[in-house]
């Protein structure tokens, strides 16, 4: 070989080596999670389900996040002002903070961000954090007040809601923005593949710092089994859905790390409070009674979670899971059978009489619990089935009041009206149990617009007692650990907020080693 043929040959496998390590510490700072389902929409005006937030907090920034222990901080407002009488939330906007189109965020956005939201027509489950505002007022570019028609303690929490840039959306409209979304957050969607894969990458003039993570690649992996493979195998770096086995064979084990929150959601059983004679107290007993709640969680759940008896998280206050204990229905499998006999015989329901429980398929863990308890309630003399459903026809039927006994699970912000309020006001938005008390209604009205925290802990701990001690609206049955099993080489990521995905916030700037 000629000199210069050697010479030439040596460039061209210096450049490929750089190309490849080039390529190489891209791929690095590629982060692909694991999701239990797909995403439905990246319209954070319409994220009401835990999926689409997520994966929204890496898109859009609101006026305040999330910071350590969930409490609040500066977002895009850098300060705010509330007067006296609690009615009115002045913000301050940071200036020259720009959308991934490169126009800058102003007053007029985040007013429209939640006109969308207010308004009955879009049908966004979001509104019934922010039908307490009376009028937005744009005082100017980057100054925005919101008025109330009463005090509402939470109200911050709902300023946490995605900016959208009006002047984009309103020119392509609100079906194609959710599928093609623009925020001002710290990733920019690239592509969007449905049941296949969500790739974001870093947006490079993010306005708090720049991100260290290039990509984001979040792949909907249903099957607990498959994230953990997909884990093992280098297919994720991150799974957020792995059943208490696969949570087991990760422990220890080299190459890999578990980090895991405290009870930030609950699973729990609604009775019907409209359908016969799944609104009889008596009823609900013996069905309780006939239930092994609190032996089989620990069983079922393993390090996912530990067994409730409350509605809201420990995480969370008024802190009555004391009383709520010492007042469940405890598992009595004679005096159930009993019961069961007395049921019959007061013609509360007839010998063919079946109980179908529904649960969604996409919940290996609530489907074992339902499974379990259709097994005792059987022993009991109850005829039961379970009845495995796609979660959105499921919502449908509930919706409907076609069902009688369900298992959900529930994950909201950190403050107690959002975890209440919904679930047991007359109208709450998910009062799928279809439960009216117009004390209960009271109660709740006092602590939303309470800015007395001892009086808002007073209502909901009265809340708590009657809806689930005395009239087993609700039957908590364990509060889910958030739990992240991901590769060693992953930096800074904890979890601790079940709604957004925490790469990029004030204390972290997540990377891979």
């Amino acid at each position: 070989m000629n000199n210069k043929l050697f010479s030439l040959t040596l460039i061209t496998l210096l450049l490929v080596s750089i190309f490849s390590f080039a390529v190489f510490a891209q791929d690095d700072q590629t982060l692909v999670i694991g999701f239990e389902a797909d995403v439905s929409s990246l319209d954070p005006g319409f994220a009401d389900i835990s999926v689409n937030e997520r994966v929204n907090s890496l898109i859009f920034d609101g006026l305040v996040e999330y910071g350590k222990n969930n409490k609040i901080v500066s977002g895009v407002a850098y300060d705010w002002d509330v007067s006296e009488d609690g009615t009115a939330y002045t913000f301050h906007l940071q200036q020259g903070i720009e959308f991934h189109n490169g126009q800058v965020l102003t007053a007029e956005d985040v007013k429209f961000t939640y006109q969308r939201i207010l308004d009955p027509e879009n049908g966004s489950g979001l509104r019934g954090k922010v039908t307490i505002i009376d009028r937005i007022v744009v005082i100017d570019d980057y100054t925005i007040k919101f008025v109330l028609k009463e005090p509402y303690s939470p109200f911050m929490l709902a300023m946490t809601f995605g900016i959208v840039p009006k002047d984009y959306l309103q020119e392509v409209g609100s079906d194609k923005f959710s599928r093609n979304p623009i925020g001002a957050g710290p990733f920019k969607l690239k592509e969007w593949v449905p049941d296949t894969k969500i790739e974001l990458v870093r947006n490079e003039n993010y306005w708090m710092k720049k991100p260290k993570l290039e990509k984001v690649i979040i792949r909907p992996i249903p099957e607990p089994s498959v994230q953990a493979m997909e884990l093992r195998s280098g297919g994720i770096d991150l799974a957020v859905n792995l059943d208490v086995g696969q949570l087991e064979n990760f422990e220890g084990q080299e190459g890999f790390q578990i980090k895991s929150a405290a009870g930030g959601g609950v699973h729990f059983f609604g009775f019907n409070d409209k359908m016969e004679p799944f609104n009889n107290l008596k009823f609900r007993k013996a069905f309780l009674m006939a239930s092994p709640i609190e032996q089989i969680a620990p069983q079922i759940y393993g390090p996912k979670g530990e067994t409730a008896y409350s509605f809201v998280p420990p995480t969370l206050w008024p802190d009555q899971r004391k009383y709520l204990k010492e007042n469940r229905v405890n598992f009595n499998p004679a005096q159930a059978k009993e019961m069961v006999n007395q049921l019959k015989s007061e013609g509360i329901i007839d010998n063919d009489f079946t109980i179908d429980i529904y649960v969604p398929s996409s919940d290996s863990s609530r489907i074992k619990v339902v499974e379990t308890l259709v097994t005792s309630l059987r022993q009991a003399g109850f005829k039961a089935q379970a009845q495995v459903m796609e979660f959105g026809t499921m919502w449908d039927k509930l919706g409907a009041g076609e069902i009688g006994v369900y298992m959900l699970s529930f994950v909201s912000d950190p403050d107690p009206e959002y975890w209440l309020y919904r679930w047991f006001k007359s109208d709450g938005s998910l009062n799928k149990s279809f439960y009216e008390n117009k004390q209960i209604d009271q109660w709740l009205e006092t602590a939303r617009s309470s800015s007395d925290q001892n009086v808002r802990e007073e209502m909901y701990s009265k809340v708590l007692r009657k809806t689930l001690a005395e009239d087993k609206v609700l039957v908590p049955v364990a509060h889910i650990n958030q739990i992240y099993v991901m590769n060693d080489d992953v930096v800074g990521l904890k979890p601790g907020n079940p709604v957004i995905i925490p790469l990029v916030t004030p204390e972290v700037n997540v990377y891979k080693k």
